[in-house]
């Protein structure tokens, strides 16, 4: 039996009475109510005063969003055609065993985590494919997949213990028991084919990479290459056949000492895998801010914005959605989608602050979803539109959620349909599913 154990920030969830009556926008359907929208901002690179860009590369900036920019988010993706039995699907996603995981597998699929991986078909409500995990002798602490041309790329991390022969640097963690071990996290990178066949494993830990955490790296599309920003250090390329590493650009050097980019906490592929977005930290006027930015593979183009909330990134081959992970009483209610080849960006500022702490992105990303509790009977979904800035729609999931946080969404375009992941604590266990229609 694989032992998993997945890591998930604990937020304060405020519980709030909405109305659930809400106009609908856009080309989704309509209901009665009052019309509410999100506050369309946009700005190139940002347009903060106090924006940084730092040997920005001969861009054509633009005001508007680039036109291409939302051809779809995963690559090979077909909408599903059949219709779909909500109440079904449900109850069939909660059959599987251990289900603590949901992630887009393009199309009409998702990749379902329980007692092994599922390659799940929800308009067919059928597994296409399974696997077992990689790992069978390691403890999982968290995972995410990536699709790239190739497949599947799933990047996890598990504890190995220490060899009486080994002499790197190592620590001791309790686990459940009071027992105690010696040994190190190591961050896995296992690449699947389409019907969810292992093709290799990379321990990018034993590589050198100088990471902690999973969202610190990410996969090329074309599956050649992994990012990885290390924190003090830089960013940096890993190939996957060669496993030589290149270094992208330093951060403790020159841009700290002339008030730049100083460490950068998040990073992934896009534009044709030809440049790197990612989230960190900058150093101006003897303050330190968040920020966020771009730069080509080859090192050029550097382009860094201040930020000050931002730290969760959903990406797509042309563009970024930035959201927050804050507590409700630090969330600034903004969501920033971000186009790195044309160094600009538009922020939509959401209905209620607190929504922005639960912004998902869909799987194309021409829209992202937020959720908020109302008052332990269910939560009420809003669906805001990437190009306009608009709330196009609002439904309420019912469920006793007294035991749950907030939940893992996943949208899919094609079907206008949210897969929800309610994720326990306390002494609840139960992960449950959830389906939402929007059309």
């Amino acid at each position: 039996m694989i032992m998993k154990k997945r890591k998930y920030l604990i937020m304060l969830v405020c519980c709030l009475q909405l109305m659930t009556g809400c106009s609908m926008d856009g080309n989704m359907g309509s209901s009665s109510g009052t019309e509410a929208r999100g506050t369309e901002i946009v700005q190139n690179g940002g347009g903060q005063s106090g924006n940084m860009d730092v040997g920005r590369s001969d861009l054509n900036a633009q005001t508007d969003t680039p036109a291409d920019a939302f051809t779809g988010g995963s690559r090979g993706q077909e909408g599903g055609s059949k219709p779909m039995n909500s109440a079904a699907v449900e109850g069939g996603l909660n059959q599987f065993q251990g289900l603590d995981e949901i992630q887009y597998a393009g199309g009409d699929r998702i990749l379902l985590f329980a007692d092994k991986i599922y390659l799940y078909e929800l308009t067919g409500q059928r597994v296409a494919a399974e696997a077992e995990y990689p790992e069978s002798d390691g403890m999982y602490s968290n995972l995410k997949t990536w699709i790239t041309d190739g497949g599947f790329c799933m990047a996890y991390e598990i504890w190995k213990e220490k060899q009486e022969d080994q002499t790197s640097d190592s620590e001791s963690v309790v686990f459940g028991g009071g027992e105690s071990k010696s040994g190190s996290s190591h961050i896995m990178y296992a690449y699947f084919d389409t019907n969810l066949r292992l093709q290799k494993i990379i321990d990018l830990t034993e590589l050198g990479a100088a990471v902690t955490f999973i969202h610190e790296t990410a996969p090329s599309m074309d599956g050649g290459r992994i990012v990885a920003c290390e924190r003090g250090k830089g960013i940096f390329l890993y190939d996957v056949d060669t496993m030589a590493k290149v270094e992208v650009l330093r951060t403790d050097g020159e841009n700290s000492r002339r008030g730049g980019l100083i460490s950068v906490s998040r990073a992934a592929f896009v534009d044709n895998d030809s440049r790197i977005v990612f989230l960190g930290s900058c150093f101006e006027d003897g303050e330190g801010y968040k920020c966020y930015g771009s730069v080509k593979t080859d090192g050029g183009g550097l382009a860094v914005h201040r930020e000050n909330t931002f730290d969760v990134m959903d990406v797509y081959p042309e563009h970024v959605i930035f959201s927050e992970e804050l507590p409700d009483n630090m969330a600034g209610g903004q969501v920033r989608a971000y186009y790195p080849s044309q160094d600009t960006s538009r922020m939509v500022q959401l209905t209620e602050t607190k929504e922005s702490s639960y912004a998902w992105g869909s799987d194309k990303g021409n829209y992202f979803i937020t959720a908020v509790s109302n008052d332990k009977t269910g939560w009420t979904l809003r669906l805001y539109d990437v190009r306009t800035a608009k709330l196009v729609s609002t439904k309420v999931y019912e469920a006793d959620i007294e035991d749950y946080r907030e939940p893992h969404i996943c949208y899919l375009e094609d079907l206008q349909t949210a897969v929800l992941l309610q994720r326990p604590y306390g002494n609840n266990e139960q992960f449950k599913a959830g389906i939402v229609t929007f059309q």
